[in-house]
């Protein structure tokens, strides 16, 4: 007995020690020591709770072995956190590391290249960095490498393509850049699949891999690959999905390509392949998906596409596809049909319900005619139908709604008419219903209110009646508008059922009515739009349940009462409009909740961000400080109500405030200083209240603004100089107040003012330092009347080419009125009135063809009244007070001491006498002109333009002719190769109907061109010089007997001249097509476009502007030449006027500044006229751009030679 217990003694003391080693030899595992190593590194390690000391490490979580060594380490998807341990390297065994899908962050351990036996290595979707270890290039038996989703950086390592046996590649979704290293195509044989997309890999796509030929997936998308696809392409004859969208491959798309005989899915979306779809896409009969969406697609669709039988979806939206649809398409298996924004016309074909299969048929922004086909009724499974913005008319088919399976109907903005009663009945499964602007009418269908629409969308047609009531009982309406229609009725009580309802637009409508309190019930509501109805009574206080909304607009209506206070606990709300209404009482004061939330719902809908408008009411009281805690807002319009107080200077803190509109009120107190700090307004109307105090100097800091208005206050006080710091200001409105002093000089520098009115102030002092760069001036509007202005008025005056209304009456001027005056070619209304202005009315001021309104009373003016334009009709009351004034409107005689009438007709006798014969018409003629000449300088005739027009007295009319003849009374118009044609000047006279301005055909720098018709019929083209651009008589018959002798195609010829005294006249060939300027611009759109193709006709030899450097030297230069045709250019590119009001000085002042700073800042293909722009022309006009503005350099010496131009042009036409 003692023996056997001893033995069992000894039997468990072996045990323990046993037991006790192979703990040990266990504990003492490097294997173990390993894994428990990368346990340890983890942030957190108790996601392992598993890896149990007490558990052999095979029976870990994730861990799996073979004869006792680990062979497989799986654990994705575990959240795990922190970094890769190097220690993964002692598993000398591991053929699988499988860790996607964690957190793990930083770099790669390199020592990870020690795993000599693993084939499947899974890193993917982490945040590791760096770059990837080229060592990893030593595990020889990998198969798989899965690196995306990360963000590692740098280059492929080109050891990369080492790993011979490697079969998938995934290194997407990283920053990875560069050009991919060759060796990677020519070493991995028994590549499958390759993904690098979403990287920022460059370069050309290289041809080696064509290589890869067990490849049967490449993804290559969302990279900045450039250039064309490789011929190679074609070898990878095993490629089934090839996606490389979002990159910047150009086409053509190679014919190797379509060679690929198992290509199934082929993704070439948003590249710019500019190029069409070639018929050798019809190979791909085993392709299922096409998706070339965004490529810049031009021409037609290929009928060849029909001989992929196979395919299921294809996507061509948003390129510039045209045609029509080829039949051939109507045997595909198609699922998904997708041409929206394309150029796709013609009828829609009925056969497209041959597809029987289709889900989504999307033909929307397309130029399709003619009926809906009922036949897309036959789609029997057929769910998004999308046909909007094309030219569809005629009623909507009901047979739409076979097609049971329908979820969304996108119809609007077509031409369908008709109603829709029982049109949709059938669509039992609809819950989208678009219809907006068409001309649909009847009624609003009951049935409506028994499908499971979730939106309908009905606005703008011509639908009238009552909305059906069970149209509220809907459970499932998420959207029903149906503004801008004839709706009556009233909103009934039963609009409180519609719980699910969150968008509501019924404005423009004929709703009569209350609202009812009922509303408050919709506690999903987001946007309520009930703007321009008839509705009146109380706003419910119950809309302040609907703690869901972010639009709110009851403006336009006759409601009447208060405010009520519970709007503001509308935490969402950021659109609040009622305005034009009869509420009365005041502004909430109490503590808001409204327009302060930044960051609104996703699912929430605001048609006006930031709008607080509660103008033309009859509001009282005082404007709540509280509203400057309205962060949201934008544009507070307060205006025309009865509000009183001071302005609050907390309206400052809305940094967001673009408009503040307090105009027609009765706030008093100053204008607060704290305003300076809004440096986003635009707009500052304050005008018509009872403000007192002087204009902050603050408001010059205000270099956003664009419209300040101060009208009809008490300010007192200078106009701050610093106003002339707000570079963008276009309105500037400080009338009728109590202002004092000068105009401050610095108003001359807001080169953008359009509209300047200080009337009916005390301001005092001369005005010319205002004027001192009138040149950069495009002020339209200037009223400085019923002021104590004095001085003379500067001659700088005639340099606002833009005014059209200038107002100076009721000051003190003096002196002579600027005959500078006359060059305002815009001008429409002048009074000068009630001033002391002397001297005699300018001629040129009542010939400006565009004057209505000339106001001259009260003023010391003498000497005759001028008898053309708009001064031989002018009223006497707007001579009135001008004692010395004479002439046939006046009444009173002038006096005359030149020869009289009968010495005039004399002359004409004697002229008619030396008709005779040709010797003494030249004597007489120059004799006669010569006394004329002496005689007419000691006298002062009282003689308009057209008077002097008429006596043929001192004028030299010359046509151009091979006898140089000079006859100033029947005068030869000669074209170079063409019979002579007899004209007098009285023909020209009478041809312009004494230049008319309805004859007026184009005013340029240089003068105003008529039209004029002959006595024979024949219409020719006269040009009146502008007489500050016209030079002496010799030099001017020396110019234009050397340009009579050009001929060139492309030049206008010039057909004769006339110079009498300063007056200066050119005839030429009437051109019946206008001029370039006016099929650019087409102002009246009547004109057909002018394409690209014809504007690049025109860019060969043309003619073009005055370079910068003649301004300088007054030298025409060859390279002066080169600018001009620059400017031209620029012109075709554009479709823009070289100088005018578009171009603000910020922004160059003028075409060519204009085009620089859009370069330089990267913008060039801004700048294209986008009349024009399509895939077929960018390109080009890129091209030409750059032309113009080599010949726009500043330096002469850098610009081309014309030959050099010419030949780029012609060089462009070829390619």
């Amino acid at each position: 007995m003692e023996f056997k217990l001893s033995f069992l003694f000894l039997c468990f003391l072996l045990h323990l020690l046993l037991s006790g080693d192979v703990r040990a030899r266990e504990e003492r595992n490097p294997e173990r020591e390993a894994l428990i190593s990368f346990k340890t590194g983890l942030r957190n390690p108790h996601l392992l709770s598993s890896w149990n000391p007490k558990v052999h490490h095979c029976d870990w979580d994730g861990v799996l072995c073979r004869l006792g060594r680990v062979t497989m380490l799986a654990l994705p998807s575990r959240s795990l956190t922190g970094p890769l341990s190097p220690s993964l390297s002692s598993l000398s065994t591991l053929a699988v590391l499988d860790l996607s899908s964690n957190f793990f962050s930083g770099q790669i351990p390199v020592e990870f290249a020690e795993l000599a036996m693993l084939q499947t290595l899974k890193l993917g979707s982490n945040v590791l960095t760096g770059k990837i270890p080229p060592e990893l290039a030593c595990m020889k038996a990998l198969r798989t490498l899965e690196l995306s989703t990360n963000g590692l950086s740098g280059t492929v390592p080109a050891q990369l393509g080492q790993l011979t046996q490697l079969e998938f590649l995934d290194l997407a979704n990283n920053f990875l850049s560069g050009s991919l290293p060759v060796t990677l195509f020519k070493s991995l044989q028994f590549l499958a699949s390759l993904d690098i997309s979403n990287n920022s890999f460059s370069g050309n796509i290289p041809p080696e891999i064509g290589d890869l030929r067990n490849l049967t997936a490449l993804y290559i998308g969302s990279n900045q690959f450039t250039g064309q696809l490789p011929p190679q392409i074609g070898k990878l004859s095993l490629l089934e999905n090839f996606f490389a969208p979002s990159c910047s491959i150009t086409g053509p798309l190679p014919e190797e390509l379509f060679s690929l005989k198992l290509l199934t899915n082929l993704d070439l979306s948003y590249n710019p392949l500019k190029c069409s779809i070639p018929k050798s896409v019809g190979k791909l009969e085993n392709l299922n998906i096409l998706n070339l969406v965004y490529s810049e697609i031009n021409g037609s669709l290929p009928a060849e596409l029909g001989n992929c039988q196979k395919l299921m979806m294809l996507m061509l939206s948003f390129n510039s596809i045209s045609g029509s649809l080829p039949e051939e398409l109507s045997n595909l298996p198609m699922l998904t049909f997708s041409a929206e924004k394309n150029q796709l016309s013609g009828p829609l074909p009925s056969w497209l319900g041959k597809w029987n299969k289709v889900e989504s048929l999307l033909l929307s922004s397309n130029r399709f005619s003619g009926s809906i086909p009922p036949e897309i009724g036959s789609c029997s499974m057929l769910k998004h139908l999308g046909l909007s913005n094309n030219n569809l008319s005629g009623w909507i088919p009901r047979e739409l709604c076979n097609a049971e399976s329908l979820l969304e109907i996108d119809l609007d903005g077509n031409s369908l008419l008709g109603t829709i009663e029982n049109v949709f009945v059938k669509c039992t499964n609809l819950t989208q219903l678009v219809l907006l602007n068409n001309h649909i009418n009847g009624s609003v269908p009951e049935y409506l209110s028994e499908l499971p629409l979730m939106v309908i969308d009905l606005d703008s047609n011509n639908f009238t009646g009552m909305i059906p009531v069970s149209l509220w009982s809907s459970k499932t309406l998420m959207e029903f508008s149906a503004g801008n229609n004839m709706l009556e009725g009233s909103l009934p009580v039963e609009i409180g059922n519609a719980v699910t309802l969150q968008t509501l637009v019924l404005s423009h409508n004929r709703l009569q009515g209350s609202i009812p309190k009922e509303i408050g019930n919709l506690s999903a509501l987001s946007v309520l739009n009930l703007n321009s109805n008839f509705l009146e009574g109380h706003i419910p206080a119950e809309i302040g349940d609907c703690k869901g909304l972010t639009t709110l607009d009851l403006g336009d209506n006759n409601l009447s009462g208060s405010i009520p206070v519970e709007l503001a606990d509308l935490e969402l709300l950021q659109c609040l409009v009622l305005s034009h209404n009869n509420l009365s009482g005041s502004i909430p004061l109490k503590p808001s909740s409204y327009f302060r939330q930044v960051n609104i719902p996703d699912l929430s809908f605001v048609q006006h961000h930031g709008v607080f408008d509660l103008s033309n009411n009859r509001l009282t009281g005082s404007i709540p400080e509280e509203l400057g805690n309205c962060v949201v807002v934008v544009d507070l319009l307060l205006n025309n109500n009865m509000l009183s107080g001071k302005i609050p200077g907390s309206l400052s803190r809305l940094t967001n405030l673009t408009t503040l509109d307090l105009s027609g009120n009765l706030l008093i107190g100053s204008i607060p200083v704290e305003f300076g700090v809004s440096l986003k307004l635009q707009g500052l109307y304050l005008g018509n209240n009872q403000l007192t105090g002087a204009i902050p100097g603050s408001l010059g800091r205000v270099n956003s603004l664009v419209k300040l208005n101060l009208t009809g206050n008490k300010l007192s006080g200078v106009i701050p100089a610093s106003f002339g710091n707000l570079k963008e200001l276009t309105h500037l409105d400080l009338s009728r107040n109590d202002l004092t002093g000068e105009l401050p000089s610095s108003l001359s520098e807001m080169f953008n003012l359009v509209g300047l009115y200080v009337q009916q102030n005390r301001l005092s002092g001369g005005v010319a330092n205002l004027f001192s760069n009138s040149l950069s001036w495009k002020v339209e509007d200037m009223n400085l009347s019923n002021n104590i202005f004095s001085g003379h008025l500067p001659h700088s005056l005639g340099n606002l080419s833009y005014v059209t209304y200038l107002d100076l009456h009721g000051n003190m001027f003096t002196g002579e009125i600027p005959s500078e005056v006359g060059n305002l070619m815009q001008l429409e209304y002048l009074d000068v009135s009630e001033n002391k202005l002397s001297g005699q009315i300018p001629d040129k001021i009542c010939a400006l063809f565009n004057l209505f309104y000339l106001n001259l009373a009260e003023n010391q003016l003498e000497g005759p009244v001028p008898r053309n334009g708009i001064c031989q009709n002018l009223s006497r009351v707007l001579l009135a007070g001008n004692n010395d004034l004479c002439g046939r409107i006046i009444g009173l005689e002038c006096r005359i001491t030149s020869f009289e009438r009968p010495s005039l007709l004399n002359a004409w006798g004697l002229v008619a006498i030396a008709a005779a014969t040709v010797s003494i018409i030249f004597t007489l003629a120059f004799a006669l002109r010569r006394w004329i000449m002496s005689s007419s300088q000691e006298s002062v005739p009282e003689e308009t333009e057209e008077t002097k027009l008429k006596t043929f007295i001192d004028q030299e009319l010359y046509f151009l002719s091979s006898s140089r003849s000079k006859e100033p009374l029947s005068i030869n118009i000669a074209m170079f190769e063409q019979p002579l044609l007899k004209l007098t000047l009285g023909d020209i006279i009478e041809g312009t109907s004494h230049f008319c301005k309805t004859n007026i055909i184009g005013d340029g720098g240089f003068g105003t061109v008529y039209k004029a018709k002959l006595p024979s019929g024949k219409t020719v083209a006269v040009k009146k010089l502008s007489q500050a651009k016209t030079q002496g008589h010799r030099e001017f018959i020396a110019e234009m007997e050397t340009l009579g002798k050009v001929m060139h195609q492309n030049l206008v010829p010039l057909l004769g001249y006339c110079s009498f005294g300063e007056e200066k006249l050119l005839v030429y060939e009437y051109m019946i097509n206008g001029s370039l300027d006016l099929w650019l611009q087409n102002r009246t759109g009547a004109l057909d476009i002018l394409d690209w193709s014809k504007r690049f006709k025109i860019a060969i030899g043309t003619l073009g502007y005055i370079p910068p450097e003649y301004g300088q030297s007054g030298r025409c230069t060859t390279k002066g030449d080169v600018y001009s045709f620059g400017v031209i250019l620029l012109e075709l590119v554009t479709g823009k006027e070289p100088t005018g009001p578009d171009f603000k000085e910020i922004e160059g002042g003028n075409l060519v500044g204009w085009v620089s700073k859009k370069t330089r800042m990267g913008q060039a293909a801004d700048v294209l006229d986008a009349m024009v722009l399509n895939v077929d022309s960018k390109q080009m006009m890129l091209k030409v751009l750059s032309i113009a503005q080599v010949c726009l350099s500043e330096n002469p010496g850098n610009r081309p030679t014309m030959l050099h131009v010419l030949k780029l042009l012609e060089g462009m036409k070829e390619d």
